[in-house]
């Protein structure tokens, strides 16, 4: 957990730091918020179903006994 933070973490100082960094993340943000609100009503269904696909394989593996 510690380590996913610090990547977090990592990732925040380094949009912080560099302008054209920052620039390019939010311009990509910024077209694929347009994106998703052109295919809006499929987007959203396509989302949902990632989230919930990537929730099953997450619980899944979990419950894999370790060895």
């Amino acid at each position: 957990m510690f380590r996913a933070l610090g990547m977090f973490g990592l990732g925040i100082v380094f949009l912080v730091i560099s302008d054209s960094l920052r620039a390019s993340v939010m311009n990509g943000l910024d077209s694929l918020s347009k994106a998703i609100q052109v295919y809006s009503p499929f987007s959203y269904v396509g989302i949902g179903l990632g989230i919930l696909a990537g929730l099953m394989f997450g619980l899944y593996k979990a419950a894999q006994p370790r060895v």
